[in-house]
């Protein structure tokens, strides 16, 4: 977690789709009243054959041709089968990115989907036009998971020439029936690049991009260069480039570093840097001696194992509790074994400094990932920050960090980044802590979920003297802090902070907290009042959208819709909680349009 340049609040801390889009709005906006969805959508109710035609160029036209060979479910070798238009194919709902890419699509496409393959199979045979997928381009499938109501959630990884285009990955959630109905994720278009046009082996681009970036000693490398394909941002500009990937520790200029790095693979130049230090039922315990934290000697002296009786440190004893706490609230609330639902062993070390450049400070915690797989805890700096034991949602907030990773993998960066953060303020900070305070333990859930004011504080207890406000976040007002954003348009666009991963949680926090508990803006921003589905029913939605629906790159308006589809999936389209999940995100500025609300043909 530990992410920000300021380590004491780290704790918590192609233009042809243009036209196409135009002409698409001015068809839209002189027929809005034989719509059945938003004025982004691309189906009518008439199925107007020229809102279809429109579709099909904002979102790319032309025939894909046969992809490469290898793991991944290749394009077919043949145009796509027949209906080709969105409407015709099923489609009810669709939300196009700025640049004109699928982002959303929701309805009922007739296909046989029962596997990962079959999912694979079934986008590529009838959506690669719409995705503007090249030639080469293939869908690996990653992961494949399947929910009660008998629904299967597919992750299907792009790939290019058999090489994996960084973190653009598409789920895919399949009916009972083996229907598509949705599909949620943003894939790169029209990629052209070589993929042997490399002019440095990963050994050397890495080296390279390393000699700027370390200050002192020499860099661990956990995951070897491997070679993948980088798209940049929307907002970046440019054009998909050769990389390489590599997962590396070492000492910077300013702090410890341990991230994902990407590469250049013709220069050696550093294409992005994401952090993996997110800033965690078999407990151990252990003493690191104050040290100033160097991973590869963790965890330390042995303290307490599961089930030992309590150790003689206190600090010891209230991680075992707050980690118990955490475990058993996913266990009985979600049904979820441990961060990994394989009931993974939950590893901590106490009294842990961490490098803050030129000295060494307690005032933080984190959960470090693999190859680590545990969470670390300081003992404050006795003005800022204090014992971060204290705290039940420290420990709820850095596991849910290893939930995320072991699921959504939000990359941390960015609007992504913020989710990341947002998701373990959400679920680990706010509800873990009013599921304990409500009555919740290792022998089941509460009756109901009853959160007070302060279970939507984030770390009052270990905040020190000195922490203005007496926390470190509020996600009911988030501006409280004198830092956190409230509302998408004035969120954070710099590159501080790993581009906002803490600044713009709140968005995600305020918007969570208008769907539990309603109300407006805080600060009224928007004119939107929404009405509260209390903490138990935002929480389902959430977690089900990070865990099932959320990709390592979801923005914050692709986690509007993951989250209505997720209110959709457990409630029903049209119900309260879909049409609330819509109103809290307009009340947070989150883009997006809907109708409050129709019901398509076919009652999806």
């Amino acid at each position: 977690m530990c992410a920000s340049r300021n380590p004491s609040r780290c704790l918590f801390n192609s233009k042809r789709p243009k036209l196409a889009r135009q002409l698409l709005y001015s068809l839209i906006m002189s027929n809005r009243s034989a719509l059945t969805l938003s004025r982004s959508s691309l189906v009518s109710k008439l199925g107007l054959s020229a809102v279809s035609a429109l579709a099909a160029l904002a979102v790319g036209c032309g025939t894909p041709s046969p992809a490469a060979s290898g793991e991944a479910v290749n394009l077919p070798a043949g145009p796509p089968e027949a209906p080709q238009t969105l409407a015709a194919l099923g489609i009810q709902s669709a939300q196009l990115s700025a640049s004109g890419a699928p982002v959303y699509l929701a309805g009922r496409i007739p296909a046989a989907v029962h596997d990962s393959d079959g999912a694979a199979q079934a986008v590529l045979r009838n959506l690669a036009v719409t995705y503007r997928l090249a030639g080469s381009d293939s869908l690996r499938p990653v992961t494949s998971a399947s929910s009660e109501d008998g629904r299967l959630y597919v992750k299907l990884q792009q790939t290019h020439g058999g090489v994996p285009v960084l973190h653009r990955e598409l789920i895919v959630q399949a009916e009972r029936d083996g229907s598509i109905g949705a599909l949620i994720g943003e894939l790169v278009p029209a990629i052209q690049v070589d993929v042997n046009a490399a002019a440095l082996d990963g050994d050397a681009a890495l080296q390279l991009a390393l000699s700027g970036l370390v200050r002192a000693g020499t860099a661990t490398v956990h995951e070897k260069p491997t070679l993948t394909i980088f798209a940049p941002d929307a907002d970046e500009g440019g054009q998909p480039v050769l990389a390489y990937r590599a997962l590396v520790e070492y000492l910077g200029h300013e702090r410890d570093v341990f991230e994902e790095l990407v590469v250049s693979a013709s220069t050696g130049a550093v294409l992005r840097r994401n952090s993996q230090r997110f800033e965690a039922l078999s407990r151990t315990i252990y003493d690191y001696s104050n040290k100033c934290l160097n991973p590869l000697t963790l965890p330390g002296k042995l303290l307490r194992n599961e089930p030992d009786a309590p150790a003689t440190d206190m600090a010891a004893n209230r991680i075992y509790d707050g980690v118990g706490s955490t475990y058993w609230y996913y266990k009985n609330f979600h049904g979820r074994d441990s961060y990994d639902d394989k009931g993974a062993p939950l590893k901590s070390s106490a009294h842990v400094t961490f490098n803050a450049g030129a000295s060494c400070s307690g005032a933080n915690a984190a959960w470090l990932p693999s190859p680590y797989l545990q969470m670390v805890y300081g003992d404050g700096d006795g003005s800022i920050i204090l014992d971060t034991s204290l705290g039940l949602d420290v420990s709820a907030h850095e596991l849910t960090h290893a939930v995320t990773s072991s699921t959504s993998n939000l990359t941390y960066s960015k609007e992504s980044g913020a989710l990341n953060e947002g998701m373990s303020d959400i679920l680990g900070g706010a509800v873990t802590e009013a599921w304990v305070d409500s009555g919740g333990s290792a022998a089941g859930n509460p009756a109901s979920l009853a959160p007070s004011d302060n279970n939507w504080l984030i770390g009052e207890k270990v905040a020190g003297p000195t922490l203005p406000g007496g926390a470190l976040r509020f996600m009911s007002n988030p501006t409280v802090d004198m830092q956190s954003r409230d509302y998408y348009p004035e969120r954070y666009t710099g590159t501080g902070d790993n581009g906002g991963v803490h600044l713009n949680s709140g968005i995600a926090n305020l918007a969570f907290y208008l769907l539990s508990q309603g109300g407006p803006h805080p600060r009224a921003k928007t004119a939107t009042k929404v009405p509260g589905i209390g903490m138990d029913k935002a929480a389902r939605i959430f977690y089900l959208a990070n865990t099932k629906l959320f990709t390592a790159s979801t923005t914050f308006q692709q986690a509007r819709f993951a989250t209505a589809q997720a209110a959709q999936n457990i409630y029903g389209r049209c119900s309260r909680e879909w049409q609330n999940v819509h109103m809290a995100w307009d009340a947070v500025g989150v883009l997006g349009t809907w109708s409050p609300c129709v019901s398509p043909p076919g009652g999806f």
